[in-house]
């Protein structure tokens, strides 16, 4: 199993660079996933600093401001994962914050999420 962490972003690179620091941080030692980043147009040094990101991360680009949800749809488009997750660029993740969520969709399997 994949999961895809979907994060869009217009700006606030401290936020962003917190966020993804913590994600990977706390995420479970062996899952495979893809840190997807849809960034919306950023001016303040945010797209200089995700092109500097390596696997698992994943960034698009959009051409102009296309807005939040726009950026999550590109994201969803982008993904290869089994399981998405949705995120904002200002979380930040604390230890084992997923794992109760992954127990969730084994028990619940396909009636989780709905």
């Amino acid at each position: 199993m994949q999961v895809s962490f979907i994060i869009p972003l217009f700006n606030n690179l401290a936020l962003t660079r917190d966020c993804v620091a913590s994600l990977q941080a706390t995420l479970p030692t062996g899952l495979t996933h893809e840190i997807i980043l849809v960034d919306d147009g950023s001016t303040d040094g945010t797209r200089e600093w995700l092109a500097t990101l390596a696997p698992p991360c994943r960034v698009w680009l959009n051409v102009g401001i296309r807005g939040y949800a726009a950026a999550n749809n590109r994201g969803v488009a982008l993904a290869s994962g089994d399981l998405l997750a949705l995120l904002n660029n200002d979380f930040i993740f604390t230890p084992r914050w997923l794992e109760p969520m992954l127990a969730a969709h084994r028990s619940l399997r396909t009636r989780a999420g709905l």
